[in-house]
């Protein structure tokens, strides 16, 4: 059989397999890659979402978004809030995940607690943690006064110094379970007798885990580190609900994704003037911006330290 004969029966076996996939493909296509060129595309024009497009402006919206205070504002917002997840996971969520990997009767349960709120809506989520904040009807202040903390009561979310810690607190909380979940699958993976091997070699704990445990840990790390960075830079509705489409109080709680909302849509009802070119263009930066990062951070992979191979000899 000639090369050409090869090429085309290997096509022809794999016909079938085409099938099952295009529908996926097509969905894909339609709903992601169609949306995001047509945003390109209408990012270079100044229309505001109704009505016909007009001409092209070019990249006036880029340069007019680069020179917004306003964007600056809600990109170091989303910055702190980003560096504020990444130590919070790397440090209680760990923590916990470590505590978990200690098996129990009730690990299960542990589980299951520590990961009820990446599942819960963001809006019912925030809707509590409204609640709970309220000055007048809430548990949180109450709690702090009946602990001895009552200097710490405060109106949370109209506090100017408070407001964005505040989020960041929440925010932290609807997304610990997805860290704890992947920190403890990531030590699962890490072999039993290595870490026992270097017990036996008289190693101390934070020794296991400083040279055993958190290397071959490289691979968890990068996947919560990515999507923690995707996650928190898109953040939006759980930010909406508990400070509105203004940042609230005085713009202290915007971020990127709020903003690109109150720009396309309008910020004080029916009757705001809408930008969604011009929202679409930070769509698109954003995008850009996210893209970058992730394809610049390092593999998940790392090489074993000198403790990982002594014990494996």
């Amino acid at each position: 059989m000639t090369r050409a004969g090869r090429n085309e029966s290997r096509f022809s076996s794999r016909v079938p397999y085409i099938w099952f996939i295009l529908p996926a493909l097509l969905g894909y296509g339609i709903l992601f890659v169609y949306p995001t060129i047509r945003a390109f595309y209408l990012s270079l024009f100044g229309w505001l979402g109704y009505g016909p497009i007009g001409e092209p402006i070019g990249l006036a919206n880029f340069a007019e978004l680069l020179q917004s205070g306003r964007f600056w504002r809600a990109a170091l917002h989303s910055g702190q809030l980003f560096l504020f997840i990444f130590v919070f996971q790397n440090t209680v969520s760990l923590g916990l995940a470590l505590m978990l990997n200690r098996r129990s009767r009730l690990t299960h349960v542990y589980r299951a607690i520590i990961f009820l709120p990446v599942i819960m809506s963001a809006v019912a989520t925030g809707i509590i943690w409204i609640l709970m904040l309220d000055p007048i009807i809430g548990i949180v202040n109450p709690v702090l006064r009946d602990i001895g903390l009552a200097g710490w009561q405060r109106e949370w979310q109209s506090d100017q110094a408070w407001a964005m810690p505040t989020v960041m607190l929440v925010q932290a909380w609807q997304w610990n379970g997805m860290a704890v979940v992947l920190y403890l699958a990531g030590l699962q993976s890490v072999p039993e007798d290595l870490r026992q091997a270097a017990l036996v070699d008289g190693a101390k704990r934070w020794q296991v885990f400083r040279d055993i445990t958190f290397p071959m840990l490289a691979p968890a790390f990068t996947v919560v580190t990515v999507l923690s960075f995707i996650l928190i830079f898109r953040a939006f509705d759980l930010i909406y609900v508990l400070s509105g489409p203004l940042g609230a109080p005085d713009g202290a709680t915007l971020v990127i994704g709020v903003l690109i909302y109150g720009d396309a849509f309008g910020t004080s009802g029916f009757s705001a003037q809408t930008r969604m070119s011009y929202a679409m263009a930070e769509g698109v930066t954003l995008f850009l911006f996210l893209a970058g990062v992730a394809a610049l951070l390092p593999p998940g992979r790392r090489a074993p330290s000198a403790s990982v191979r002594k014990a494996r000899q």
